[in-house]
Protein backbone atom coordinates (compact mmCIF):
# COMPACT_ATOMS: atom_id res chain seq x y z
CA UNK A 1 0.00 0.00 0.00
CA UNK A 2 1.32 3.14 -0.95
CA UNK A 3 -1.61 5.53 -0.21
CA UNK A 4 1.06 8.71 0.87
CA UNK A 5 1.71 8.62 -2.91
CA UNK A 6 -1.74 9.67 -3.71
CA UNK A 7 -2.60 13.28 -4.49
CA UNK A 8 -5.95 13.46 -5.18
CA UNK A 9 -9.18 10.88 -4.46
CA UNK A 10 -11.52 10.90 -6.89
CA UNK A 11 -15.12 9.91 -5.22
CA UNK A 12 -17.18 8.29 -7.91
CA UNK A 13 -16.23 4.54 -8.62
CA UNK A 14 -14.58 1.93 -6.15
CA UNK A 15 -13.07 3.43 -3.07
CA UNK A 16 -10.29 1.37 -1.07
CA UNK A 17 -8.94 1.31 2.06
CA UNK A 18 -5.89 3.26 0.53
CA UNK A 19 -7.89 5.74 -0.57
CA UNK A 20 -8.72 5.99 3.37
CA UNK A 21 -5.82 6.39 4.04
CA UNK A 22 -4.51 8.89 1.50
CA UNK A 23 -7.48 11.46 2.63
CA UNK A 24 -7.41 10.89 6.34
CA UNK A 25 -3.60 10.37 7.06
CA UNK A 26 -1.81 11.95 4.10
CA UNK A 27 -4.56 14.66 2.97
CA UNK A 28 -4.90 14.06 -0.47
CA UNK A 29 -7.53 16.29 -2.36
CA UNK A 30 -11.03 14.91 -2.53
CA UNK A 31 -12.54 15.54 -6.11
CA UNK A 32 -16.11 14.12 -7.76
CA UNK A 33 -16.53 12.19 -10.60
CA UNK A 34 -19.40 13.65 -13.05
CA UNK A 35 -21.08 10.18 -12.75
CA UNK A 36 -21.22 10.80 -8.56
CA UNK A 37 -22.74 14.03 -9.18
CA UNK A 38 -25.23 12.95 -11.51
CA UNK A 39 -26.59 9.59 -9.87
CA UNK A 40 -26.66 12.28 -5.70
CA UNK A 41 -28.92 14.74 -7.91
CA UNK A 42 -31.17 12.06 -9.57
CA UNK A 43 -31.77 10.36 -6.97
CA UNK A 44 -32.73 13.59 -4.64
CA UNK A 45 -35.45 14.43 -6.74
CA UNK A 46 -37.10 10.87 -5.31
CA UNK A 47 -36.83 12.64 -2.06
CA UNK A 48 -38.69 15.98 -3.33
CA UNK A 49 -41.54 13.93 -5.02
CA UNK A 50 -42.32 11.91 -1.84
CA UNK A 51 -41.98 14.91 0.74
CA UNK A 52 -44.73 16.88 -2.41
CA UNK A 53 -46.94 13.73 -2.32
CA UNK A 54 -46.78 13.49 1.53
CA UNK A 55 -45.95 10.00 1.03
CA UNK A 56 -45.34 8.01 4.20
CA UNK A 57 -41.48 7.36 4.21
CA UNK A 58 -39.32 7.11 7.48
CA UNK A 59 -37.55 9.97 8.21
CA UNK A 60 -39.11 12.26 5.15
CA UNK A 61 -42.81 12.32 6.47
CA UNK A 62 -42.24 10.48 10.07
CA UNK A 63 -39.86 10.63 12.95
CA UNK A 64 -37.24 9.14 13.98
CA UNK A 65 -37.06 5.28 16.34
CA UNK A 66 -40.13 4.83 18.13
CA UNK A 67 -41.76 8.00 17.12
CA UNK A 68 -41.99 6.32 13.31
CA UNK A 69 -45.79 6.68 13.56
CA UNK A 70 -45.74 10.39 14.70
CA UNK A 71 -46.30 12.62 11.09
CA UNK A 72 -44.13 15.31 10.40
CA UNK A 73 -45.52 18.18 8.49
CA UNK A 74 -44.10 19.87 5.20
CA UNK A 75 -43.35 23.08 7.23
CA UNK A 76 -41.53 21.29 10.21
CA UNK A 77 -39.30 19.11 8.24
CA UNK A 78 -36.56 21.47 7.85
CA UNK A 79 -36.29 22.33 11.58
CA UNK A 80 -36.89 18.31 11.96
CA UNK A 81 -33.31 17.73 9.87
CA UNK A 82 -31.97 20.24 12.25
CA UNK A 83 -33.16 18.83 15.44
CA UNK A 84 -31.72 15.68 14.27
CA UNK A 85 -28.27 16.50 13.91
CA UNK A 86 -28.91 18.41 17.50
CA UNK A 87 -30.34 15.80 19.54
CA UNK A 88 -28.05 12.71 18.49
CA UNK A 89 -24.84 14.90 19.06
CA UNK A 90 -24.48 13.28 22.44
CA UNK A 91 -21.31 11.86 21.97
CA UNK A 92 -18.71 12.07 24.85
CA UNK A 93 -15.20 11.88 26.23
CA UNK A 94 -11.67 12.90 24.31
CA UNK A 95 -12.51 13.86 20.60
CA UNK A 96 -11.27 11.96 17.96
CA UNK A 97 -7.88 12.58 16.18
CA UNK A 98 -7.77 14.36 12.90
CA UNK A 99 -7.16 11.11 10.60
CA UNK A 100 -9.83 9.58 12.64
CA UNK A 101 -12.57 12.83 11.90
CA UNK A 102 -11.07 12.71 7.91
CA UNK A 103 -11.61 9.24 7.35
CA UNK A 104 -15.37 9.38 8.48
CA UNK A 105 -16.23 12.73 6.51
CA UNK A 106 -14.89 10.88 3.43
CA UNK A 107 -16.69 7.49 4.42
CA UNK A 108 -19.49 10.15 4.67
CA UNK A 109 -19.36 11.54 1.15
CA UNK A 110 -18.96 8.07 0.02
CA UNK A 111 -22.16 6.64 1.25
CA UNK A 112 -24.13 9.56 0.45
CA UNK A 113 -23.33 10.19 -2.40
CA UNK A 114 -24.01 5.98 -3.02
CA UNK A 115 -27.42 7.08 -5.33
CA UNK A 116 -29.69 5.93 -3.21
CA UNK A 117 -30.00 8.34 0.15
CA UNK A 118 -31.43 11.32 -1.37
CA UNK A 119 -28.58 13.59 -0.25
CA UNK A 120 -28.75 17.45 -1.98
CA UNK A 121 -25.13 17.67 -3.74
CA UNK A 122 -25.10 21.20 -1.44
CA UNK A 123 -24.25 19.15 1.12
CA UNK A 124 -21.96 16.48 0.06
CA UNK A 125 -20.26 19.28 -1.88
CA UNK A 126 -19.58 21.21 1.34
CA UNK A 127 -18.28 18.06 3.60
CA UNK A 128 -16.11 18.06 0.19
CA UNK A 129 -15.00 21.40 0.83
CA UNK A 130 -14.20 20.80 4.86
CA UNK A 131 -12.09 18.38 3.98
CA UNK A 132 -9.98 19.91 1.17
CA UNK A 133 -9.56 23.12 3.43
CA UNK A 134 -8.41 21.68 6.51
CA UNK A 135 -11.85 22.06 8.90
CA UNK A 136 -11.48 19.13 11.15
CA UNK A 137 -14.95 18.92 13.21
CA UNK A 138 -14.65 18.39 17.02
CA UNK A 139 -16.43 14.60 17.75
CA UNK A 140 -15.98 13.23 20.81
CA UNK A 141 -15.15 9.34 20.57
CA UNK A 142 -17.43 7.60 22.98
CA UNK A 143 -20.97 6.38 23.44
CA UNK A 144 -21.77 5.07 19.94
CA UNK A 145 -23.83 2.00 19.45
CA UNK A 146 -22.57 1.13 15.42
CA UNK A 147 -23.65 4.93 14.48
CA UNK A 148 -25.13 8.23 15.03
CA UNK A 149 -23.92 10.16 17.41
CA UNK A 150 -20.08 10.50 16.12
CA UNK A 151 -21.53 11.81 12.61
CA UNK A 152 -24.17 13.87 14.50
CA UNK A 153 -20.83 15.59 15.88
CA UNK A 154 -19.24 16.39 12.40
CA UNK A 155 -22.81 17.14 10.93
CA UNK A 156 -22.88 19.75 13.52
CA UNK A 157 -19.49 21.58 11.88
CA UNK A 158 -21.52 20.97 8.24
CA UNK A 159 -24.52 23.71 9.41
CA UNK A 160 -22.48 25.89 11.41
CA UNK A 161 -22.46 24.33 15.03
CA UNK A 162 -20.55 22.81 17.20
CA UNK A 163 -16.90 23.01 17.40
CA UNK A 164 -13.81 22.65 14.47
CA UNK A 165 -10.19 22.72 14.27
CA UNK A 166 -9.01 25.14 11.90
CA UNK A 167 -5.55 26.27 10.96
CA UNK A 168 -4.58 24.83 14.74
CA UNK A 169 -7.30 26.47 16.35
CA UNK A 170 -10.06 24.79 18.01
CA UNK A 171 -13.41 27.43 17.37
CA UNK A 172 -17.10 27.17 17.34
CA UNK A 173 -18.38 25.68 14.20
CA UNK A 174 -19.80 29.04 12.67
CA UNK A 175 -16.32 30.18 13.21
CA UNK A 176 -14.40 27.56 11.49
CA UNK A 177 -16.56 27.96 8.50
CA UNK A 178 -15.91 31.62 8.07
CA UNK A 179 -12.20 31.64 8.18
CA UNK A 180 -12.14 28.80 5.99
CA UNK A 181 -14.85 30.53 3.73
CA UNK A 182 -17.33 27.58 3.69
CA UNK A 183 -20.98 28.63 3.99
CA UNK A 184 -22.98 26.21 6.34
CA UNK A 185 -25.79 24.03 5.28
CA UNK A 186 -29.00 24.59 6.03
CA UNK A 187 -30.72 21.27 6.24
CA UNK A 188 -33.83 19.99 3.75
CA UNK A 189 -35.83 16.95 3.88
CA UNK A 190 -34.45 13.25 5.16
CA UNK A 191 -30.61 14.92 5.23
CA UNK A 192 -30.33 15.11 9.19
CA UNK A 193 -31.20 11.64 9.25
CA UNK A 194 -28.91 10.52 6.65
CA UNK A 195 -25.74 12.36 7.63
CA UNK A 196 -26.03 10.44 10.98
CA UNK A 197 -27.17 6.87 9.93
CA UNK A 198 -25.35 4.06 8.15
CA UNK A 199 -22.41 2.67 9.35
CA UNK A 200 -19.84 5.56 8.62
CA UNK A 201 -17.68 5.80 11.46
CA UNK A 202 -17.67 2.06 12.15
CA UNK A 203 -16.36 1.35 8.60
CA UNK A 204 -13.60 4.72 8.42
CA UNK A 205 -12.19 3.44 11.58
CA UNK A 206 -12.05 0.14 10.57
CA UNK A 207 -10.84 1.31 7.12
CA UNK A 208 -7.90 3.10 8.48
CA UNK A 209 -6.86 -0.44 11.25
CA UNK A 210 -7.08 -2.78 8.30
CA UNK A 211 -5.10 -0.58 6.39
CA UNK A 212 -2.54 -0.59 8.97
CA UNK A 213 -2.70 -4.22 10.00
CA UNK A 214 -1.83 -5.28 6.53
CA UNK A 215 1.27 -3.37 7.52
CA UNK A 216 1.87 -4.47 10.40
CA UNK A 217 1.36 -8.10 9.31
CA UNK A 218 4.31 -7.31 6.60
CA UNK A 219 6.52 -6.00 8.82
CA UNK A 220 5.83 -8.95 11.55
CA UNK A 221 8.04 -11.20 8.51
CA UNK A 222 10.77 -8.65 8.75
CA UNK A 223 11.09 -7.85 12.83
CA UNK A 224 10.41 -12.18 12.83
CA UNK A 225 13.04 -12.88 10.38
CA UNK A 226 15.56 -10.25 11.63
CA UNK A 227 15.15 -12.64 15.40
CA UNK A 228 15.45 -15.30 13.42
CA UNK A 229 18.83 -14.45 11.95
CA UNK A 230 20.36 -13.16 15.39
CA UNK A 231 19.10 -15.88 17.19
CA UNK A 232 20.88 -18.13 14.83
CA UNK A 233 17.79 -20.05 13.71
CA UNK A 234 17.20 -22.40 10.85
CA UNK A 235 15.40 -21.61 7.53
CA UNK A 236 14.64 -25.08 7.02
CA UNK A 237 11.54 -23.96 8.85
CA UNK A 238 10.56 -22.32 6.30
CA UNK A 239 10.71 -25.13 3.01
CA UNK A 240 8.52 -24.72 0.57
CA UNK A 241 8.13 -28.23 0.28
CA UNK A 242 6.44 -27.78 4.33
CA UNK A 243 4.33 -25.34 2.92
CA UNK A 244 3.16 -27.37 -0.03
CA UNK A 245 1.56 -29.64 2.19
CA UNK A 246 -0.16 -27.75 3.94
CA UNK A 247 -1.39 -25.52 1.56
CA UNK A 248 -2.53 -22.38 3.20
CA UNK A 249 -1.82 -19.57 0.91
CA UNK A 250 -0.64 -17.22 3.54
CA UNK A 251 1.72 -19.37 5.28
CA UNK A 252 3.59 -20.58 2.24
CA UNK A 253 3.22 -16.62 1.29
CA UNK A 254 5.39 -15.86 4.69
CA UNK A 255 7.94 -18.87 4.37
CA UNK A 256 8.77 -17.61 1.28
CA UNK A 257 9.00 -13.81 2.72
CA UNK A 258 11.21 -14.79 5.36
CA UNK A 259 13.24 -17.11 2.90
CA UNK A 260 13.65 -14.14 0.62
CA UNK A 261 14.51 -11.88 3.36
CA UNK A 262 17.30 -13.73 4.63
CA UNK A 263 18.81 -15.20 1.42
CA UNK A 264 21.95 -13.50 1.25
CA UNK A 265 22.71 -13.76 5.02
CA UNK A 266 26.11 -14.70 5.99
CA UNK A 267 24.89 -14.73 9.64
CA UNK A 268 21.86 -17.23 8.67
CA UNK A 269 24.15 -19.64 6.83
CA UNK A 270 26.56 -20.10 9.56
CA UNK A 271 23.96 -20.95 11.91
CA UNK A 272 21.92 -23.08 9.61
CA UNK A 273 22.15 -26.18 11.35
CA UNK A 274 23.34 -24.91 14.36
CA UNK A 275 20.33 -26.55 16.36
CA UNK A 276 17.77 -29.59 15.60
CA UNK A 277 14.98 -27.13 15.54
CA UNK A 278 13.73 -24.46 16.77
CA UNK A 279 11.63 -22.35 19.36
CA UNK A 280 8.21 -22.26 18.09
CA UNK A 281 8.29 -18.72 18.53
CA UNK A 282 10.96 -18.91 15.37
CA UNK A 283 10.02 -22.28 13.49
CA UNK A 284 6.12 -21.40 14.08
CA UNK A 285 6.09 -17.90 12.03
CA UNK A 286 4.66 -19.36 8.58
CA UNK A 287 1.78 -21.16 10.36
CA UNK A 288 0.88 -18.42 12.97
CA UNK A 289 1.65 -15.44 10.65
CA UNK A 290 -0.20 -16.57 7.89
CA UNK A 291 -3.35 -17.21 10.11
CA UNK A 292 -3.32 -13.46 11.25
CA UNK A 293 -2.81 -12.52 7.88
CA UNK A 294 -5.67 -14.01 6.75
CA UNK A 295 -7.86 -13.31 9.38
CA UNK A 296 -6.60 -9.40 7.68
CA UNK A 297 -7.29 -10.11 4.62
CA UNK A 298 -10.72 -11.82 5.22
CA UNK A 299 -11.83 -8.11 6.93
CA UNK A 300 -9.71 -6.38 4.33
CA UNK A 301 -12.60 -7.62 1.62
CA UNK A 302 -15.46 -7.30 4.06
CA UNK A 303 -14.33 -3.40 4.45
CA UNK A 304 -14.23 -2.61 1.28
CA UNK A 305 -17.12 -3.88 0.34
CA UNK A 306 -18.55 -1.82 2.94
CA UNK A 307 -16.95 1.07 2.01
CA UNK A 308 -18.52 0.39 -1.69
CA UNK A 309 -22.02 0.02 -0.05
CA UNK A 310 -25.44 2.26 0.10
CA UNK A 311 -26.09 2.13 4.23
CA UNK A 312 -28.36 4.73 4.90
CA UNK A 313 -32.41 3.76 6.28
CA UNK A 314 -34.85 3.95 4.11
CA UNK A 315 -33.13 3.60 0.76
CA UNK A 316 -34.43 5.37 -2.17
CA UNK A 317 -35.01 3.77 -5.72
CA UNK A 318 -36.03 4.12 -9.01
CA UNK A 319 -39.74 2.11 -10.67
CA UNK A 320 -40.13 1.74 -13.84
CA UNK A 321 -43.24 3.53 -13.64
CA UNK A 322 -41.63 6.80 -12.01
CA UNK A 323 -43.33 7.04 -8.40
CA UNK A 324 -40.28 5.35 -7.08
CA UNK A 325 -39.88 3.60 -3.59
CA UNK A 326 -38.39 3.97 -0.78
CA UNK A 327 -37.21 1.10 1.62
CA UNK A 328 -36.90 0.74 4.89
CA UNK A 329 -34.71 -1.87 6.08
CA UNK A 330 -31.50 -2.41 7.86
CA UNK A 331 -28.12 -1.56 5.85
CA UNK A 332 -27.37 0.59 8.44
CA UNK A 333 -26.22 -2.34 10.61
CA UNK A 334 -22.82 -2.63 11.31
CA UNK A 335 -22.05 -5.94 12.10
CA UNK A 336 -20.19 -6.64 8.68
CA UNK A 337 -17.63 -3.71 9.67
CA UNK A 338 -17.55 -4.70 13.58
CA UNK A 339 -17.24 -8.18 13.05
CA UNK A 340 -14.33 -7.61 11.03
CA UNK A 341 -12.82 -5.22 12.97
CA UNK A 342 -13.15 -7.69 15.75
CA UNK A 343 -11.08 -10.26 13.79
CA UNK A 344 -8.65 -7.65 13.20
CA UNK A 345 -8.00 -7.15 16.68
CA UNK A 346 -7.42 -10.83 16.81
CA UNK A 347 -5.59 -11.34 14.08
CA UNK A 348 -2.72 -7.93 15.56
CA UNK A 349 -2.79 -9.64 19.09
CA UNK A 350 -1.65 -13.29 17.66
CA UNK A 351 1.06 -11.50 15.31
CA UNK A 352 2.10 -9.12 18.41
CA UNK A 353 1.68 -12.34 20.40
CA UNK A 354 4.43 -13.81 19.01
CA UNK A 355 6.34 -11.31 18.41
CA UNK A 356 6.71 -10.74 22.20
CA UNK A 357 8.27 -13.75 22.50
CA UNK A 358 10.78 -13.26 19.98
CA UNK A 359 11.86 -10.25 21.70
CA UNK A 360 12.00 -12.19 25.17
CA UNK A 361 14.33 -14.52 23.36
CA UNK A 362 16.41 -11.77 22.28
CA UNK A 363 17.26 -10.06 25.82
CA UNK A 364 17.40 -13.43 27.77
CA UNK A 365 21.02 -14.86 27.37
CA UNK A 366 20.09 -18.38 29.17
CA UNK A 367 18.24 -19.07 25.17
CA UNK A 368 20.19 -16.57 23.30
CA UNK A 369 23.96 -17.46 23.51
CA UNK A 370 23.61 -13.13 23.26
CA UNK A 371 25.02 -10.91 26.15
CA UNK A 372 22.56 -10.73 28.97
CA UNK A 373 20.21 -8.30 27.76
CA UNK A 374 21.96 -7.08 24.40
CA UNK A 375 24.31 -4.96 26.95
CA UNK A 376 28.28 -4.82 26.35
CA UNK A 377 28.84 -4.41 29.73
CA UNK A 378 26.14 -5.90 31.69
CA UNK A 379 25.26 -5.54 35.79
CA UNK A 380 25.68 -1.82 35.89
CA UNK A 381 24.20 -1.45 32.59
CA UNK A 382 20.35 -3.08 32.45
CA UNK A 383 20.47 -2.62 28.72
CA UNK A 384 17.41 -3.93 26.72
CA UNK A 385 16.02 -5.27 30.02
CA UNK A 386 12.66 -3.35 29.97
CA UNK A 387 11.74 -2.31 26.79
CA UNK A 388 10.59 -5.88 26.92
CA UNK A 389 8.33 -4.92 29.91
CA UNK A 390 6.87 -2.49 27.49
CA UNK A 391 6.19 -5.65 25.29
CA UNK A 392 4.47 -7.08 27.87
CA UNK A 393 2.77 -4.68 28.83
CA UNK A 394 0.92 -3.75 25.55
CA UNK A 395 0.44 -7.38 24.86
CA UNK A 396 -1.31 -7.19 27.88
CA UNK A 397 -3.55 -4.21 26.39
CA UNK A 398 -3.75 -6.14 23.74
CA UNK A 399 -5.57 -9.46 25.08
CA UNK A 400 -8.20 -7.49 26.16
CA UNK A 401 -9.12 -5.63 23.28
CA UNK A 402 -9.04 -8.71 21.14
CA UNK A 403 -12.40 -10.03 23.16
CA UNK A 404 -15.25 -9.39 20.73
CA UNK A 405 -17.11 -6.08 21.11
CA UNK A 406 -19.80 -7.39 18.68
CA UNK A 407 -21.65 -10.45 20.47
CA UNK A 408 -22.66 -7.46 23.48
CA UNK A 409 -26.04 -6.25 22.87
CA UNK A 410 -28.16 -3.26 24.50
CA UNK A 411 -31.30 -2.24 23.70
CA UNK A 412 -31.95 1.44 22.69
CA UNK A 413 -34.88 3.72 21.36
CA UNK A 414 -37.82 2.03 23.64
CA UNK A 415 -36.82 -1.25 21.85
CA UNK A 416 -37.04 -0.07 18.37
CA UNK A 417 -33.56 -1.17 18.43
CA UNK A 418 -33.77 -4.09 20.48
CA UNK A 419 -30.37 -5.61 18.88
CA UNK A 420 -27.40 -3.16 18.19
CA UNK A 421 -24.25 -4.49 16.42
CA UNK A 422 -21.65 -2.16 19.18
CA UNK A 423 -19.61 -2.40 15.13
CA UNK A 424 -18.41 0.98 16.26
CA UNK A 425 -16.39 -0.44 19.78
CA UNK A 426 -15.06 -3.22 17.47
CA UNK A 427 -13.65 -0.42 15.13
CA UNK A 428 -12.37 1.92 17.43
CA UNK A 429 -10.33 -0.79 19.62
CA UNK A 430 -9.39 -2.69 16.23
CA UNK A 431 -7.26 1.03 15.20
CA UNK A 432 -6.13 1.28 18.56
CA UNK A 433 -4.85 -2.38 18.32
CA UNK A 434 -2.85 -1.29 15.08
CA UNK A 435 -1.48 1.77 16.88
CA UNK A 436 -0.36 -0.01 19.81
CA UNK A 437 1.14 -3.14 18.30
CA UNK A 438 3.46 -1.45 16.40
CA UNK A 439 5.46 -0.37 19.24
CA UNK A 440 5.79 -4.48 19.90
CA UNK A 441 7.25 -5.00 16.54
CA UNK A 442 9.83 -1.72 16.99
CA UNK A 443 10.76 -3.03 20.62
CA UNK A 444 11.84 -6.26 18.60
CA UNK A 445 13.31 -4.70 15.50
CA UNK A 446 15.16 -2.59 18.17
CA UNK A 447 16.66 -5.54 20.04
CA UNK A 448 16.99 -7.26 16.74
CA UNK A 449 19.35 -4.25 15.44
CA UNK A 450 21.61 -4.33 18.68
CA UNK A 451 22.04 -7.68 18.43
CA UNK A 452 23.00 -7.76 14.49
CA UNK A 453 26.22 -5.36 15.88
CA UNK A 454 27.92 -8.55 18.02
CA UNK A 455 28.21 -10.54 14.62
CA UNK A 456 31.33 -8.40 13.51
CA UNK A 457 32.66 -11.26 10.95
CA UNK A 458 29.47 -11.72 9.58
CA UNK A 459 27.42 -9.88 7.40
CA UNK A 460 23.57 -9.63 8.23
CA UNK A 461 21.41 -10.18 4.90
CA UNK A 462 21.04 -7.12 2.50
CA UNK A 463 17.34 -6.70 3.43
CA UNK A 464 18.21 -6.83 7.73
CA UNK A 465 20.78 -4.30 6.81
CA UNK A 466 19.27 -2.23 5.25
CA UNK A 467 16.77 -2.08 8.57
CA UNK A 468 19.34 -1.47 10.17
CA UNK A 469 20.61 1.53 8.48
CA UNK A 470 17.55 3.04 8.83
CA UNK A 471 16.84 2.62 12.74
CA UNK A 472 20.67 3.67 13.26
CA UNK A 473 19.96 6.64 11.28
CA UNK A 474 18.49 8.09 15.13
CA UNK A 475 19.06 4.82 17.45
CA UNK A 476 22.39 4.45 17.55
CA UNK A 477 24.20 1.27 19.27
CA UNK A 478 23.60 1.28 23.15
CA UNK A 479 26.83 0.78 24.99
CA UNK A 480 25.82 2.21 28.36
CA UNK A 481 22.18 2.87 29.86
CA UNK A 482 20.27 5.68 28.03
CA UNK A 483 16.92 6.94 27.66
CA UNK A 484 15.42 4.98 24.80
CA UNK A 485 11.88 6.08 24.96
CA UNK A 486 13.15 7.98 21.65
CA UNK A 487 14.34 5.42 19.84
CA UNK A 488 11.37 3.17 20.44
CA UNK A 489 9.04 6.01 19.30
CA UNK A 490 10.94 6.54 16.00
CA UNK A 491 11.13 3.12 15.26
CA UNK A 492 7.48 2.94 16.04
CA UNK A 493 6.41 5.57 13.62
CA UNK A 494 9.25 3.68 10.85
CA UNK A 495 6.79 0.80 11.20
CA UNK A 496 3.61 2.93 11.16
CA UNK A 497 4.78 5.14 8.04
CA UNK A 498 5.86 1.70 6.35
CA UNK A 499 9.95 2.96 6.40
CA UNK A 500 10.92 -0.77 7.47
CA UNK A 501 8.64 -2.94 5.07
CA UNK A 502 9.98 0.42 2.33
CA UNK A 503 13.50 -0.82 3.14
CA UNK A 504 13.40 -4.46 3.07
CA UNK A 505 11.41 -4.03 -0.27
CA UNK A 506 13.67 -1.45 -1.79
CA UNK A 507 16.58 -4.80 -1.50
CA UNK A 508 14.33 -7.51 -2.56
CA UNK A 509 11.18 -6.33 -3.58
CA UNK A 510 7.45 -6.80 -3.07
CA UNK A 511 6.81 -8.65 0.43
CA UNK A 512 3.89 -10.96 -0.21
CA UNK A 513 0.72 -10.90 1.68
Amino acid sequence: MRAKEIGTVHIGGRLTVDDVAAVARHKARVEFTQEYEDRVVACRKLVDKFSNEERVVYGITTGLGDNVDKYVGREERAAFQRNTVLSHAASVGEPHNEECVRAIMLVLIQHLGSGYTGIRLETVETLRQLLNAGVVPYAPSHGSVGYLGVEAHVALTLIGEGRAWYGGELLDGAAALRRAGIQPVVLEAKEGLSLVSGTTSTTALASLAVYDAVSLAKTADVSGSMSLEVLKGTVKAMDKRLMDVRPHPNQGATAANIRNILRDSEIQKKYDDHRVQDALSLRCMPQLHGAAKKLIRDSLETIETELNSSVDNPLLFETQDGAGIALMGCNADGAYAGTASDAICIGIANLAKIAERRLDRLVNHHVSELPPFLSSSPGVNNGFMIPQYTASGIMGELRLKAHPATVDNVPTCALQEDYVSMGYNAAYKAYSCADLAKYIFAIEIMCATQAQDFFESLKPSSATAAVRRIVREKAPFVDLDRNMHGDMEYIAGLVRDGGIVDAVESQIGPLLF
